[in-house]
């Protein structure tokens, strides 16, 4: 892969108490997909502002799923088929986060990725916040 990929950031999902240390280089190379997701969706500064938080979004726009979803393919993280990527996430979780147990994860990726959706960015924003909702449980 082009960066050495961390599903769930601190940028992506804000567990940033369990990030372990990441090179000058592989923060780079993420701000370089996440700015270009944002360029790729026409994404307007407000919208780009509030992707950059890692606080929750009571009503995401379309744009803010889709931000997801294009981050999701740019990192590997989505197969062809539009699905999670499990066996490439499962490797990246328990790699950065020491504390997430992989039965846990394992299980996660399992009930997470089989929520319902109505498009590709639906399906990524729902695991996204689904795999959230899980690993800080």
């Amino acid at each position: 892969m082009k960066v050495k990929v961390f599903v769930f950031l601190v940028l992506v999902m804000g567990l940033n108490e369990e990030v372990m240390s990441q090179s000058a280089a592989d923060i780079a190379a993420l701000k370089q997909m996440q700015d270009g997701c944002i360029k790729e969706l026409n994404i307007g500064t407000a919208e780009a502002a509030l992707i950059a938080t890692d606080k929750p979004v009571a009503n995401p726009t379309e744009s803010y799923k889709c931000y997801h979803n294009c981050l999701y393919k740019k990192m590997g993280m989505i197969n062809a088929d539009g699905k999670a990527n499990n066996d490439a996430i499962l490797k990246i979780i328990t790699t950065r986060y020491a504390k997430a147990p992989v039965d846990k994860v394992k299980a996660l990726l399992s009930s997470c990725g089989a929520a319902s959706s109505t498009n590709a960015c639906d399906y990524a924003y729902k695991f996204e916040m689904c795999m959230i909702n899980g690993l800080k449980a």
